[in-house]
């Protein structure tokens, strides 16, 4: 294995745990937002929203890794976001 190769396996192995933990952040705050709340649902998960990109930024930050740090932090955000919008939508249609 080169070292080029090595090097791209060490930071797939850190990327992908706080991936799941940002995405399974959002995902509580989405089913939390779709079981309790009936009125100003928006608001609320604008708020979720917000919560998980905080979330999500900070677990980026811990990393201390400059390279990548823009394309892992928007494809984090935009995952968590994709995961509240589908659980919103399938908790809409639920009711």
């Amino acid at each position: 294995m080169s070292a080029s190769e090595t090097g791209e396996a060490a930071r797939v192995s850190w990327h992908l745990p706080r991936l799941i933990i940002a995405w399974g952040v959002a995902a509580v705050f989405g089913v939390l937002v779709s079981i309790f709340v009936e009125e100003a649902r928006f608001q609320w998960l604008a708020l979720a929203v917000g919560v998980s990109t905080l979330v999500t930024f900070a677990l980026q930050l811990g990393t201390a890794q400059r390279e990548g740090f823009i394309s892992r932090l928007s494809f984090s955000i935009a995952g968590s976001v994709v995961v509240i919008a589908v659980i919103d939508v399938f908790g809409m249609l639920i009711r």
